[in-house]
């Protein structure tokens, strides 16, 4: 029997993505979009600096410092608030997360100091590929020459004692489904090529729900997957945004508990998709 969550069974019909807009929530979206991009561009020389000093000398905290408060602020813009259920492990892992939009990466780093995996395609993003390189993220190309490669610098990631949080279904979705987990970054939990400092490196799931607290709005609201412009999502958001994201960060999950990668990775699944299940019915109710 084939699991509707593994496929794309929703449409990217431009009319139901672009929501109707009163000219009062347009202007508020064009207001904060130059507030945005004013309070990134007065940002930019805090991450430099942060990048080019404190990073070399193996000083962390000013770069989480200045990252954590961007996303908090950029979220805020967006009308967004954060509510957190469980503790995000002190000892290095791969966090794992399901992947709804944009929106997931600040407000997973308002919370987390983690280095992010992402699509080398990323990188040649205009503005975002800029910020998501002086973040540290981890780009990666989806080719069977690179799998050594990238392994080792993940390892080396790891090594030095950064957790890295990764979207295993390799794309994003409407936020009402979980995809079919891909299982080739779990491997990380059973290398043993990691220096001493890392004993061993364990999974936590970590569950992401978008709740719109607007009446006009559907709860697949945030969800950006498909051919949706990226531009379009963003002004969407800061026009008629109002919600709560809802951060899940699950208990550890033991590497040695489990004999290979797919079936840690299926675990995680599990685990990430009966709770999204469970605020979707929650979401529902209310």
């Amino acid at each position: 029997m084939e699991n509707p969550d593994d496929k794309y069974l929703w449409k990217t019909d431009k009319e139901e993505f672009f929501p109707k807009l009163t000219v009062y929530e347009l202007a508020m979206g064009f207001l904060r979009f130059l507030i945005f991009i004013s309070f990134t561009l007065c940002s930019i020389p805090l991450f430099l600096l942060a990048k080019l000093f404190f990073n070399q000398t193996g000083i962390k905290k000013p770069m989480v410092t200045i990252r954590r408060y961007w996303s908090l602020i950029t979220l805020r813009l967006c009308s967004l608030k954060i509510k957190v259920k469980g503790t995000f492990s002190s000892d290095v892992c791969l966090v794992v997360c399901n992947h709804i939009s944009w929106l997931d990466i600040l407000a997973i780093q308002s919370i987390a100091d983690v280095v992010f995996v992402a699509k080398s395609d990323v990188k040649n993003w205009p503005g975002l590929g800029f910020l998501a390189k002086l973040a540290n993220t981890l780009f990666v190309e989806r080719s069977p020459q690179k799998i050594e490669l990238h392994s080792q610098q993940a390892n080396v990631i790891l090594s030095n004692g950064n957790s890295i949080c990764f979207f295993p279904e390799g794309t994003s979705s409407d936020g009402l489904r979980v995809l079919k987990f891909r299982s080739g970054f779990f491997q990380l939990a059973f290398n043993n090529t990691l220096e001493k400092k890392v004993n061993e490196i364990n999974i936590q799931p970590l569950s992401i729900f978008y709740e719109p607290k607007k009446s006009d709005m559907s709860i697949d609201f945030y969800g950006w997957w498909g051919n949706m412009s990226l531009f379009l999502h963003i002004l969407k958001v800061l026009c008629k945004s109002s919600g709560i994201i809802s951060l899940n960060f699950h208990k550890l999950l033991k590497s040695d508990s489990f004999q290979n990668r797919k079936q840690l990775a299926s675990k995680a699944e599990d685990i990430i998709r009966d709770e999204l299940r469970l605020n979707i019915e929650k979401s529902r109710i209310r």
